[in-house]
């Protein structure tokens, strides 16, 4: 196990080096295979089960220069313990036919999950979740329609090759949005302060019939707070907006590399963590990304099979532990 510190982050947080270090501990006890926080998830559900099993997924595409020298890297990250709170991920390269194009679909993702269902499975005597909750970034407002029917079917459909005697768990799929214009804040006197973290909006300026909400799950260090947009497009599991609302937001408090709670869910922020720090693992590819010859391409030209996959095979030593933290 590796832990990296450096010098120049270590002294502009000289002044709170409590902080600073207990973050540091985190992310080495993380690395470890310990656990710092747990959700409680029969608290968060209205109507909660002893026989749920319930697993968290994240998912997130990179773009540097989506070409065939530089390609897109899709990240899905799965809860594998009854915890929920460690994580391993899968990562996959996705190259255009030619040109550059940057493609947000993850077109491996049904191998991918079986993987880490798979796991999940191994660290649980065998037994599969019966439900899934699926947090999904980086989608555009006029992709959602083609994210719910490709990715949502590419789950199910691995879930019943996996599953026996047909079975399929109940499956909630959410679409986490950051980047937006909508900020919310409290005025008191004379002053404009920002929302107090757990603030939820769902009514009035959110879709007028679709299930979304604006969560402000972070205490904003300075400047204005941004709250992040949920957009739940498939909901076999049926959760009130008070359960999905509250099982976001305490997921929120788990990521192992802040002792506070964070903007998104930890298995987002971790999908998005193993996107950014798998182009290490090619990084004599991508040193001439400037430099890249070709076109770009309207992704409304190209169709999934113009789309070559290549699933990124990390040492089995790190695989399945939280190697991005």
């Amino acid at each position: 196990m590796t832990q990296c510190v450096n010098y120049q982050a270590l002294e502009r947080n000289i002044s709170k080096l409590n902080m600073y270090v207990e973050n540091i501990s985190q992310k080495i006890n993380g690395k470890l295979g310990g656990i710092n926080g747990v959700v409680n998830i029969k608290s968060a559900l209205s109507r909660p089960s002893n026989e749920d099993l319930f697993m968290f997924f994240g998912a997130d595409v990179t773009h540097s220069t989506c070409s065939t020298e530089s390609p897109s890297i899709a990240a899905v990250v799965g809860s594998r313990d009854a915890t929920n709170s460690l994580y391993a991920a899968r990562l996959c390269e996705q190259y255009p036919k030619k040109g550059r194009c940057s493609v947000e679909i993850i077109k491996e993702l049904g191998s991918m999950v079986t993987q880490l269902l798979q796991l999940f499975a191994d660290a649980h005597g065998g037994c599969l979740p019966n439900k899934i909750v699926f947090y999904r970034d980086g989608v555009d407002d006029g992709q959602y329609q083609k994210v719910l029917d490709y990715e949502v079917t590419q789950i199910k459909t691995a879930c019943r090759q996996l599953y026996p005697n047909g079975f399929t768990p109940q499956l909630t799929f959410i679409v986490v949005k950051k980047r937006h214009n909508t900020r919310f804040f409290l005025y008191e006197s004379d002053q404009t302060l920002n929302v107090e973290p757990g603030t939820v909006i769902d009514q009035d300026i959110t879709h007028p019939f679709q299930f979304d909400f604006y969560l402000c799950s972070q205490k904003a260090l300075k400047g204005t707070s941004r709250p992040t947009l949920y957009h739940v497009v498939h909901d076999d599991n049926q959760f009130t907006s008070d359960d999905i609302q509250q099982l976001t937001y305490w997921l929120c408090h788990t990521d192992m590399r802040c002792t506070k709670s964070v903007s998104i869910p930890a298995p987002v922020h971790y999908a998005h963590l193993a996107a950014y720090a798998s182009r290490a693992l090619r990084l004599e590819k991508d040193e001439n990304i400037e430099g890249i010859d070709g076109g770009s391409e309207d992704p409304e030209d190209y169709c999934l099979d113009d789309i070559k996959t290549e699933l990124m095979m990390l040492d089995t030593k790190i695989a399945d532990d939280m190697w991005f933290l």
